[in-house]
C-alpha cells in the first residue's frame, strides 16, 4: 500500500465511526453558539476605530522572532498591563495558548521533575508533558484527594508541578483552587494554571485565583490566552521576573518563533484595557447564561452548568451529535459537535457557549430547535 492510500485508507475508517472533522465557513446569518469570543470584542467597533486610527502607524508584521527585532514597544506595553492586570512582577506575550503550554513545560522541567497532571487539561499542557523530560503523574479530574495522594507516594530529586486548566474548556467546571494551592504548598510544589477560559471571565476579569479571592505567590504560574475573551490572538504568561527572564532564555517556543505582529499586539492590549474597565459585558453574559441554563432545565433539556459560560449537552453517541449539530444548523444556529479524541470515549456532546453578543431571542430559538432535535433522533 503507497502513502496516499495508506492515507485514505485511515480518512475512511475516521469516517465511518463518524469522527471525521472538517472547517466549515459559516454563513453570515448564522447564529454562532460555539465561538470563545466571550465578551463579543473580537468585531467590537471601538477597537476597530482604534486600529484605523493607528495602522499607519502600526507593522502588520514583526519580521522575526523576539530575540532578533521583533520585539517592539506595543508589545512591551501589553506584557506591562497584563503582568499588572494579574498582579505579578512580569509577564510574556507569545504566539498562541499551543506555544505557551508547550514551551513553558518544555523549559521548566527536566528528568529529575515530576508534572502531575489533571485528567482533563487541554490538549497542549499534554503535548506540553509529552515534550518535557520530567516524569508524569495522572491525577483524577479535580480530585484533591487523589492529588494529594499521589503527592504523598511520590519522591522527586527535583522539583513538583502541578498543572491545570482554571476553567475546563470542554466541562465548564472549575479548579477547586483553593484546596489545590493548599496541597502546593504542603507538598511545595509548583502550580501552573492555564487561565485561557478564565481570563476575562472570572474574578472580576483577572482569572481563577481572584475568583477564589486569592493573589498570585511565587509558587504560582499564570497562563492564558488573548483569543478568546480578549476577542485577539497570542497568549502570555505570568509570573516572577525571573521566571520570566528565564524563559527568554530557554523557552523554544518563543525563542524560535517570529514574534506576534504590533498590529495584532495592538488589538490585544485595545481588548485587554476594554475588558478590565467593561464590567457589564461580564455582567450580560452570566445573566444570558443562568437565562439558558432555567430555560434548558424547564425544557427538560439535561444541560451541564459549573458557573460558567461554557455548558454541556451529553449525548453520548458520536452520530447523535453529528445529527443535533447539522439539524441546529439548518436552522441558522451553530454549535459544534465534540467528539472523541477532543473528549473521553462515550461522551460525544454540544459544546454551548454563550457570548456579550447573544440576546434571549437567540437562546430561546436554541432551545426550541434543541428540543425537537433531541426528540427527532431515532439512531
Amino acid at each position: 500500500m503507497d502513502f496516499l492510500e495508506k492515507l485514505k485508507k485511515e480518512l475512511k475508517e475516521i469516517k465511518n465511526k463518524n469522527l471525521y472533522r472538517e472547517r466549515v465557513i459559516l454563513p453570515e446569518d448564522v447564529i454562532d453558539f460555539s465561538s470563545n469570543d466571550y465578551l463579543g470584542l473580537k468585531d467590537d467597533l471601538e477597537t476597530k476605530k482604534a486600529v484605523c486610527e493607528n495602522i499607519s502607524r502600526l507593522s502588520v508584521g514583526s519580521g522575526a522572532s523576539a530575540l532578533i527585532s521583533g520585539y517592539t514597544q506595543v508589545q512591551k506595553d501589553l506584557e506591562e498591563f497584563i503582568a499588572h492586570f494579574k498582579k505579578t512582577e512580569s509577564c510574556l506575550v507569545v504566539g498562541s495558548g499551543y506555544l505557551a503550554n508547550t514551551g513553558l513545560l518544555q523549559a521548566l522541567a527536566t528528568e529529575e521533575d515530576i508534572i502531575f497532571s489533571d485528567q482533563l487539561n487541554h490538549a497542549s499542557i499534554i503535548d506540553g508533558v509529552r515534550l518535557s523530560k520530567a516524569k508524569k503523574i495522572i491525577y483524577r479530574h479535580n480530585d484533591m484527594n487523589d492529588l494529594e495522594d499521589k503527592l504523598k507516594k511520590t519522591n522527586c530529586r527535583g522539583a513538583k508541578f502541578i498543572v491545570t486548566d482554571g476553567v475546563f474548556s470542554m466541562e465548564g467546571d472549575i479548579v477547586n483552587y483553593r484546596e489545590l494551592k493548599t496541597l502546593a504548598d504542603r507538598y511545595r510544589a509548583v502550580i501552573i494554571i492555564d487561565d485561557a477560559h478564565s481570563t476575562g471571565i472570572l474574578g472580576g476579569g483577572r482569572g481563577t485565583l481572584f475568583h477564589f479571592g486569592m493573589e498570585p505567590e511565587g509558587n504560582v504560574i499564570q497562563v492564558g490566552t488573548l483569543s478568546k475573551a480578549a476577542g485577539s490572538y497570542g497568549a502570555f504568561i505570568c509570573g516572577s521576573k525571573t521566571l520570566i527572564e528565564y524563559l527568554i532564555n530557554r523557552m523554544r517556543t518563543q525563542i524560535f518563533s517570529t514574534a506576534l505582529s504590533p498590529l495584532q499586539n495592538f488589538v490585544s492590549l485595545v481588548n485587554m484595557k476594554k475588558l478590565s474597565q467593561e464590567a457589564f459585558r461580564r455582567e450580560k453574559l452570566f445573566r444570558l447564561t443562568r437565562f439558558l441554563v432555567k430555560k434548558a432545565k424547564d425544557a427538560g433539556i439535561p444541560i451541564r452548568y459549573y458557573g460558567t459560560p461554557i455548558l454541556t449537552l451529553i449525548v453520548e453517541e458520536e452520530k447523535k451529535a453529528l445529527f443535533v449539530r447539522d439539524y441546529l444548523l439548518k436552522n441558522r444556529l451553530f454549535v459544534q459537535a465534540i467528539r472523541p479524541p477532543t473528549v473521553p470515549k462515550k461522551s460525544s456532546r454540544l459544546r454551548i457557549t454563550i457570548s456579550y453578543k447573544h440576546t434571549e431571542n437567540d437562546i430561546n430559538l436554541l432551545l426550541k430547535c434543541l428540543k425537537t432535535a433531541l426528540e427527532s433522533y431515532h439512531g
